[in-house]
């Protein structure tokens, strides 16, 4: 059991979160405190880091295809690459 630094309440390990203050210290949080210090509950703070991390992976995919494709194919796949991955980054967050 942990017990939860703002209120005092006892944790199981499976609910505590670590949170960083402004200070870039950590302390050990229940989920109803991380809500009041972020604004946010954990549950859509995770789905957000997920969405950017995959987001990040998309265009990072389509950057290499694109510089891939401007030397084999020359500056029109290029270009169509650069509006492809304009497109992916645009797009990839508006899909939930």
């Amino acid at each position: 059991m942990l017990k939860c630094e703002d209120c005092g309440r006892d944790l199981p390990e499976k609910e505590a979160l670590v949170h960083k203050d402004s200070n870039g210290e950590k302390h050990i949080i229940c989920p109803e405190c991380f809500r009041k210090a972020t604004g946010i509950d954990y549950k859509t703070f995770a789905c957000r880091r997920e969405t950017a991390k995959q987001t990040f992976f998309a265009v990072l995919f389509c950057l290499g295809a694109t510089v891939y494709a401007f030397i084999e194919k020359g500056p029109l796949y290029g270009g169509l690459g650069i509006l492809l991955t304009i497109l992916v980054y645009l797009f990839s967050g508006k899909m939930r």
